[in-house]
């Protein structure tokens, strides 16, 4: 068995699988990947189970070396990254030799980006799951001089690449849909939004000029993956991976699941605007990405997520 040695490590760096699921009644957060699209493809041009761990690479900055010839795949934001001076492309798997350094720069685009070795990183499993939650002190970040263990498998070349039309372009402005909850919220389909620097793996904050109108809380309920929560404020929190389990505030609705990679991926700043979808549009679609990933099927003790038809 190899591995993957850290000789520099990003600010956050973590490792993530698909998360972990059915614990959230004993109050754990769910984890995974922030962008479920690039940790998959990253899987996917090695030919891994999508189960498989990545490492989540954020802000950039780091170097890896290995300590024999590995092949990798790195997919999501642009990091720049280079192999002994030579450019690397995002979207694409790539022969990491030893004694070589893969280096990754600072992004300028998007914010999280996803590193699979051949076979899947090797790490203990704390309830069937590979996956880091620092709140919930599960995991930590990797540091320098960690080395990450591959379990290593028959690919071998020759490199592969995403196609074109599955690589997204991080944009500084980016529209969501989400599905309603009710018909009293037809305010937020009308403002433009900012992200806020107070975003995290809990949630994205949405800053605007003119909070929306408060709402009265609800008795506190399940938060599924998603959910548009308007505090007192009047500034709505998209919840995302590492969110809480519960809640009390009122629910907007719920942004699809095929659009959570694009708040997961948006820096500070990146303007934001949401309009409706209706619930037949964003299952159909949601259920295409399950299918073309093999989600679907799979089992909790497989380390796979149990892809149904929610959203």
């Amino acid at each position: 068995m190899s591995a993957l040695i850290i000789e520099r490590a990003a600010p956050i760096m973590q490792l993530q699988d698909l998360g972990r699921f059915g614990v959230a009644h004993h109050g754990l957060s769910q984890g995974g990947p922030m962008d479920l699209h690039a940790h998959c493809w990253a899987n996917r041009l090695l030919g891994n189970p999508v189960s498989c761990a990545t490492i989540e690479i954020t802000f950039g900055n780091t170097e890896f070396s290995t300590q024999k010839d590995t092949w990798l795949a790195l997919c999501g934001a642009d990091m720049h990254a280079t192999i002994e001076g030579k450019p690397v492309p995002t979207w694409s798997s790539f022969l990491l030799k030893n004694n070589q350094s893969l280096k990754l720069s600072y992004t300028c685009a998007g914010m999280h980006s996803y590193l699979a070795a051949t076979g899947g990183f090797d790490s203990s499993r704390i309830l069937e799951s590979q996956s880091t939650v620092l709140r919930n002190d599960i995991g930590n970040l990797l540091n320098p001089d960690d080395q990450v263990r591959i379990h290593g498998s028959q690919f071998d070349g020759p490199a592969t690449y995403t196609p074109p039309c599955y690589i997204p372009d991080y944009s500084d402005q980016i529209e969501l849909r989400m599905i309603s909850y009710g018909e009293e919220t037809p305010e937020v389909f009308q403002t433009q939004f900012s992200v806020s620097q107070r975003s995290n793996r809990m949630g994205s904050i949405l800053e605007t000029k003119s909070p929306l109108s408060p709402k009265s809380g609800i008795i506190s309920e399940a938060l599924p993956i998603g959910t548009v929560q308007l505090p007192p404020d009047g500034k709505p929190i998209i919840l995302l991976n590492d969110r809480q389990t519960q809640g009390g505030y009122y629910k907007l609705g719920s942004i699809m699941r095929c659009d959570l990679p694009k708040i997961a991926q948006a820096p500070p700043g990146t303007r934001v605007s949401i309009r409706q979808v209706d619930l037949e549009s964003a299952r159909k679609e949601w259920l295409e990405f399950c299918h073309f990933f093999r989600l679907l099927g799979r089992k909790k003790s497989q380390g796979v997520m149990v892809c149904h038809d929610s959203l």
